[in-house]
């Protein structure tokens, strides 16, 4: 399948598909903990939403609005939406049998978490009986619309002659029973299932027809059409509340529904069959992360990662005293976030750092570096702000926070209405006039304490000089709302990203067509964009070696002869959701190695504020390449390789290899001073500022 480019392209929609299934890889494999295994079956639901509220919408828009046009891999939006449909039923039927497998071994273990109607079982009888007097419901005669229905949200569908009923269930973390146990145990029920057979209780003056959950799926998109960007604020909390009367782009029903009460529910939400899925297992597993954090059943999880802090730093006693003399690297979640932090903190009552500066793009509903942020400007520092508000599932929660920093005397930078700022920076400015010093923290992920324990992240905290006038003047554009200056050091988008990575691509083929020895190692979540992707082709027919970590979407072809045979492609998926970004070029030997908050796809390099800086710390720099990057591209225990044909194949050690588990081998090497590599601490004084 070619593209406009005259290139092969995997689709970008199947090849998430892909990376979903690689999720479900994980939940169907018996040498990972029971606990660990429902985990991921439920973040494999939790996927599949997002996806269909985000991208299948968007493929749906295209085929109602451009129905011949094609992406770059050749498809048309309703050739897509075909193969999304069959590969999402394939892949829901899937992880109803692995469901099955996860929940007999809990049994086993002692944990027994009940879904499906089954034997009577008092103890279920009992607590929903309890329960039927808080349920309210919505009454309709037959023929009546269905009543307006939040997106993402659990109800019962009960049809009875004359007319139906639609019963909202409680909240996703109430839906969850924990029944009475004996000790050594636990055990837990899903409502609704069991709900329905006890819906005539309900109803006691009607004859029940059928009674089945659903829910529906709506699309999740605000659009940001304004110039003035002094309405945002206003606009993004009117359309998130109008959000539940978005589109409806799938309905989930009981596979034991009749057909005539699923057929109502889509005829009444005007959706065609397509858009209808029947499921024969629960609609929605993401209640059972509750079971997941079971206490006393430690055995069926993997051991916890306890976050280490740099030697280097628990020596000094101060973040800021340390960043003076050595670049740090933090290695998250191996490395405490809490160095981050602390970082903030000591900045914030530092009496000689006189501005702060900060990005927001996800921090989640409680953060101790908003708190921070708070602090330093009660302590009267200049503290510059941008928030933004149109990061995906979290515009509530950062309006709340743009609201309480404004509150608390922070200055914030009115909101793009155009771009969104992703670039993940903080910079604070210690004295004044000659004498300033710049202490930056850049990084790959959120300044978010949640996923810092869950998501694979890279920071570093520097007090190079260059790189902190490039991060003030980034700032100073962003507060004054002109275009970014083209810097030196950093590259930025949507300025000199996407061309700085082109030039270092180019750059290598032809070193290498001069003096061979080229590579180009690159680790990233997702690669999309066609031009990096033909960049790379062309590299890999002059013959340059290409390694790639990628977590999620890839849509290049390796391996195919004359056009992508240099090119490998491995996915980890593992304990931790891997979400750093590295980029690595040999330069000829003088080696060029860039960590950044964008991946290789259009939306970094056109559509966001984003930020890729070099590590300069060649012991630092070693670390990434000769640990991270290689050590990743090694994994032989939970590492994906991707084969022409769009396939993923398990990579296993050959025999008498080493058994390498790359995400385990991190969490060890975070113990120690130098991360196991070969370079000894080099002598330093105070840097140059």
């Amino acid at each position: 399948m070619t593209s406009g480019m005259d290139a092969p392209l995997f689709n970008r929609n199947l090849s998430w598909l892909s990376f979903n299934e690689r999720v479900l890889d994980e939940a169907a494999d018996p040498s990972v903990p029971a606990l660990e295994r429902l985990r991921f079956a439920a973040i494999v639901s939790s996927n599949l939403n997002e996806f269909f509220m985000v991208r299948v919408a968007e493929a749906a828009r295209r085929a109602r609005r451009a129905p011949g046009r094609r992406s770059p891999d050749g498809l048309s939006a309703a050739q897509a939406l075909i193969l999304i449909r069959e590969e999402v039923l394939r892949q829901k039927a899937r992880q109803a049998a692995v469901l099955e497998d996860i929940l007999a071994a809990l049994r086993r273990a002692g944990v027994a978490v009940h879904c499906r109607f089954g034997t009577p079982d008092p103890l279920i009888d009992a607590a929903i009986r309890a329960r039927l007097g808080r349920i309210g419901f919505m009454l309709r005669k037959a023929g009546e619309p269905v009543p307006e229905l939040k997106s993402d949200r659990l109800y019962v569908f009960v049809r009875f002659p004359g007319g139906y009923a639609v019963v909202p269930l409680e909240k996703r973390e109430q839906r969850l029973l924990r029944l009475d146990a004996p000790p050594g145990r636990a055990a837990f029920a899903l409502t609704e299932r069991w709900l329905c057979s006890k819906v005539h209780e309900l109803f006691p003056d009607r004859d029940v027809i059928e009674a089945f959950p659903f829910k529906v799926i709506r699309e999740h998109r605000l659009r940001y059409s304004l110039e003035d960007s002094e309405y945002l604020e206003d606009y993004i909390e009117q359309k998130a509340a109008a959000g539940q009367r978005a589109r409806v782009i799938r309905l989930e029903v009981d596979a034991r529904s009749y057909s005539e009460g699923a057929m109502f529910l889509a005829s009444s939400l005007r959706l065609d069959s397509a858009s209808l899925y029947r499921f024969d297992m629960p609609l929605d597993l993401r209640s059972l992360f509750k079971v997941y954090h079971l206490e006393g059943f430690d055995s069926l999880r993997y051991p916890p990662v306890r976050p280490a802090v740099p030697a280097i730093l628990s020596a000094a006693g101060s973040v800021m005293r340390t960043m003076e003399r050595h670049d740090v690297m933090l290695h998250h979640p191996y490395d405490s976030f809490g160095t981050v932090v602390d970082f903030l903190r000591e900045a914030a009552a530092d009496p000689l750092v006189t501005e702060l500066y900060h990005v927001v793009y996800r921090a989640g509903q409680v953060s101790p570096v908003m708190e921070a942020l708070k602090e330093a400007a009660a302590r009267g520092k200049r503290v510059t702000v941008y928030v933004e508000l149109k990061a995906r599932f979290d515009e509530i929660t950062n309006l709340r926070w743009l609201r309480e920093l404004r509150a608390a005397k922070v200055r914030v930078i009115p909101p793009f209405s155009r771009y969104k700022v992703h670039s993940k920076v903080t910079l604070a400015v210690r004295g004044a006039g000659a004498g300033r010093r710049f202490y930056a923290h850049l990084g790959t992920g959120n300044y978010h304490a949640g996923t810092a324990r869950q998501y694979t992240d890279l920071g570093v905290l520097t007090c190079e000089r260059r790189i902190g006038l490039e991060v003030r003047a980034y700032f100073d554009a962003l507060a004054a709302r002109r275009r970014l200056p083209r810097p030196r050091l950093l590259m930025a988008a949507p300025v000199n990203l996407h061309s700085g990575f082109m030039r270092l691509i180019r750059a290598e083929t032809e070193l290498h067509r001069r003096q061979g020895g080229g590579s180009i190692k690159a680790k990233m979540n997702s690669l999309v964009d066609p031009g990096i992707i033909r960049a790379l082709y062309a590299a890999s027919r002059a013959g340059v070696k290409i390694e790639l970590l990628v977590r999620g979407i890839c849509c290049l072809k390796p391996g195919i002869e004359g056009l992508s045979g240099n090119i490998k492609v491995i996915s980890v998926v593992d304990r931790f959701l891997e979400h750093s970004r590295i980029y690595y070029f040999r330069a000829g030997g003088t080696e060029k190695l860039y960590l950044s908050s964008a991946d290789w796809m259009p939306r970094n390099f056109y559509e966001r504020f984003e930020l890729a800086f070099p590590v300069l710390d060649p012991r630092l720099r070693r670390y990434v390449k000769e640990t991270i990057l290689e050590k990743g591209l090694a994994d032989n225990v939970k590492a994906r390789r991707l084969m022409p044909d769009g396939k993923y194949e398990r990579v296993a050690p050959a025999e008498g290899e080493k058994r390498v588990r790359s995400q385990f081998l991190f969490a060890a090497l975070a113990q120690r001073a130098y991360r196991g590599t070969p370079l000894e601490h080099r002598p330093a004084g105070p840097k140059n500022n």
